[in-house]
């Protein structure tokens, strides 16, 4: 979320970069040390996916 409330959607990649997921929305502003799984109740830093297990 960034200073205005405004959201994004973002994709977090193999090598844990974060990207838009709609092309032309830029990250700057938004605050990316915690992040939302919108498929289950998973939150946290992209750092903890590496810890994550996936089935």
């Amino acid at each position: 979320m960034n200073d205005a409330g405004e959201r994004r959607l973002v994709y977090v990649m193999e090598d844990l970069s974060i990207c838009p997921k709609n092309e032309g929305e830029s990250l700057d502003g938004f605050n990316l040390d915690k992040i939302y799984c919108l498929g289950c109740s998973w939150s946290g830093s992209p750092a903890r996916l590496k810890q994550t297990k996936r089935y």
